[in-house]
């Protein structure tokens, strides 16, 4: 047991043990919300010791079953935890679009505090069903399997050189994933190291970039116990949650667009949708899906892609004044207002299409995919009734969002790539 006082702390991670386990690579795994049953089921008969098995089981009491397997794993020796604490810098080497990129940050544990002060902020909507499932694993589990993925702003020359320095050693652990993609991790476990990170980041605003839902879980979870152990003056570690801290200038940091797939759309509302689009939107109509993606593309903020069943024609819109989205959505802030996420869900699917916000949050309605092809294909296979496409927002979007007390409509980023999960977990247990 080590004294908590810092923001930042190091911690004593949980590890696969390769001489048990086998092969890394068919140990870890995508985020849970990126995995889907067909996904699941590779996973699990890819090893009997794949992360999915405790992040995402399948089992009847799945909570329940992950309490024991982790247990079990723990007393085989499956997992270690480390011998001392130690902040891990995770570094990324991808390829995207062609070019060669390197996103690196640190994984901490990060002292949780509300949102209402504003050091810690969200930038998009929840959904309260995910929030309820990681809550009842993290009761189960006392563990933080996966990493929420935070981002802090400024220049921090003392930062950089750290890094640096730092990715010059031997990797202690490295694998590549099913996208190509190169995962090291490497431990700092020198005071004078972590002193660093603790320092230059102690009093930064840090914005959460993925990982909402695993946030305001842990804050609900502290709160429950907090009630049950009547507030302990100490620090515990359910006080601190898992989070990899990336800068904003990070060459590597990248967002893609997420595009909305809608299984069904009323009738009357699809026959009736140019003339009334017509009202809010210029639009260009195209025949051929490479010349609307690439006009997409060309067209940057503010343009808007639409393919719905049974209409031959593809759309590009956008829109005519802004002016409507403030007469639309008089309460939205400004900052949300102009985001092309923030015009399709006010203007197109809510007021041409009657898909409400209500319809969104189900998460019964609406997929969500960064492949605009294959968003295109479900339509025209008839798996769905409209794809709706847009350019990704920027970095510097979802700070003025979330710099202005504001959220984002759900899945308005995402943030490639993705941090695997079971490189490194946090037991919430000294």
């Amino acid at each position: 047991m080590f004294e908590r006082k810092h923001r930042i702390e190091p911690f004593r991670g949980l590890f696969y043990n390769p001489g048990r386990c086998g092969d890394l690579a068919t140990i870890v795994a995508p985020p849970y919300d990126l995995i889907g049953p067909e996904r699941q089921a590779q996973l699990y008969e890819r090893s009997p010791y794949n992360v999915v098995r405790l992040e995402l089981g399948r089992e009847p009491d799945r909570y329940g079953a992950a309490a024991a397997l982790l247990d079990r794993w723990l007393r085989e020796g499956i997992l270690q935890r480390a011998p001392q604490p130690a902040i891990h810098l995770y570094t990324q080497n991808f390829t995207y679009e062609g070019r060669e990129h390197t996103r690196s940050g640190f994984v901490v544990t990060l002292r949780l505090e509300e949102f209402a002060p504003g050091r810690i902020l969200p930038h998009e909507r929840t959904f309260a069903a995910a929030k309820q499932d990681r809550l009842e694993l993290l009761s189960a589990t006392r563990l933080n399997s996966s990493s929420i993925f935070g981002l802090y702003p400024g220049h921090h020359p003392e930062l950089e050189r750290l890094k640096q320095r730092v990715a010059s050693r031997a990797a202690d652990l490295a694998v590549r994933d099913d996208l190509g993609i190169g995962n090291e991790l490497r431990a700092m476990s020198d005071p004078q190291e972590i002193r660093i990170v603790q320092k230059e980041l102690a009093g930064v605003r840090l914005l959460i970039a993925d990982g909402h839902h695993r946030y305001e879980t842990a804050l609900n979870y502290r709160r429950l116990l907090r009630a049950v152990e009547h507030d302990p003056p100490e620090l515990e570690p359910y006080d601190y949650v898992m989070i990899t801290l990336t800068s904003c200038d990070d060459p590597g940091l990248l967002i893609l667009p997420t595009h909305r797939v809608v299984h069904h759309i009323d009738t009357q509302a699809m026959r009736d949708f140019d003339r009334r689009a017509a009202q809010f939107f210029a639009i260009e109509e195209f025949t051929d899906a490479d010349r609307l993606l690439a006009r997409l593309s060309e067209g940057g903020s503010g343009a808007l892609a639409v393919a719905m069943a049974g209409v031959s024609k593809l759309r590009l819109l956008r829109l005519k004044d802004a002016c409507a989205m403030a007469s639309a959505a008089p309460q939205m802030p400004p900052e949300v207002r102009r985001l092309d996420v923030s015009v399709l869900h006010t203007l197109v699917l809510a007021r041409l299409l009657g898909i409400d916000e209500a319809a969104v949050k189900s998460g019964d309605q609406i997929e969500y995919t960064v492949d605009a092809r294959a968003a295109l294909a479900a339509v025209n296979q008839g798996k769905a009734a409209g794809a709706f496409l847009m350019n990704p927002p920027s970095i510097a979007d979802v700070e003025r969002v979330s710099d202005a007390g504001a959220t984002m409509p759900e899945k308005s980023t995402y943030f490639y790539p993705k941090l695997l999960t079971g490189l490194v977990m946090n037991p919430l247990i000294d």
